[in-house]
């Protein structure tokens, strides 16, 4: 990884897209820029991209603003993501049988093919003998890298928006017992505790139903119970009240030095900055 390159996370969701830029310091990490850009409404549903003229042209105005050298990170939207639990397969089974091991068993949960899917796993914290995978359709990605491309952006990672999310807390300073919620505009995204096994999901929004009447819901996915002690930290891409009982917050906690001016609303980048301050792969 060039340390002196520009680490951009891109987050592009329906009706806008955002992007972080940051480089890591001596004493921690910089913010260099932010984006927001309208995206028409209906570029983008449930996940999918409809339209891809506009979206290239966007983008490629956009990278014309951009040092000729930087490590891109992307996400996958939520909605275009599947994830499961499989056995974790014997230590002594090395690559690429291992990998074969889990695509196989993780094949037989999911309703396409595994030549149809990207497959990713990884370890989950609390429980040695299972794998959290996460899987996501080849033609989709491979849609979304032909789109990258043609506007001279290659990433260097992609991931998934709730791991974003995660990623931006956990650089934000925010307690590893916390769970956390984000807020679109039609939709929240809910993830469980970095100290807990991985979970995530979508609540559709119901203007007519206050939060309080689904947060049990997101605590019995997440394995635990509402006086558990453990806290809501809540997030929104739009600038809306806290709900009661939840600990609003802002990435940036997590800068040591920003350039001015500075988004006047921080929360709606956590998912760019989340992507912006990942750790390389190893």
């Amino acid at each position: 990884m060039r340390k002196q390159s520009w680490r951009v996370g891109l987050d592009i969701q329906p009706g806008y897209m955002r992007a972080v830029a940051v480089q890591q310091r001596r004493y921690g990490w910089q913010l260099r820029h932010w984006w927001h850009h309208p995206l028409p409404g209906e570029m983008l549903r449930e996940g999918a991209l409809n339209d891809w003229g506009p979206m290239i042209h966007i983008l490629s105005q956009w990278r014309s603003c951009l040092p000729g050298k930087i490590s891109l990170r992307i996400a996958l939207p939520v909605q275009r993501v599947m994830q499961l639990n499989v056995a974790t397969p014997d230590a002594r089974l090395r690559e690429p049988y291992r990998s074969d091991y889990i695509t196989a068993n993780a094949g037989k949960q999911l309703p396409l093919s595994c030549q149809e899917l990207r497959l990713d796993y990884r370890c989950d914290p609390i429980n040695s003998q299972q794998l959290v995978v996460t899987a996501a359709r080849e033609s989709e990605l491979s849609q979304w890298m032909g789109i990258l491309a043609k506007a001279r952006l290659y990433p260097e990672v992609i991931d998934i928006t709730p791991c974003a999310l995660q990623h931006m807390a956990m650089a934000a300073g925010l307690d590893a017992e916390a769970v956390l919620l984000h807020k679109f505009e039609n939709e929240w995204l809910w993830v469980s505790a970095r100290s807990q096994p991985f979970k995530f999901g979508v609540i559709e929004v119901n203007p007519d139903v206050p939060p309080t009447a689904w947060v049990d819901k997101v605590w019995q996915h997440c394995g635990q119970s509402a006086g558990s002690g453990q806290t809501l930290c809540f997030s929104s891409v739009l600038p809306v009240p806290v709900p009661e009982g939840m600990i609003g917050w802002s990435p940036l906690s997590a800068f040591k030095q920003m350039q001015l001016p500075l988004p006047a609303h921080p929360a709606a980048f956590v998912l760019a900055g989340g992507l912006a301050v990942r750790p390389d792969d190893l």
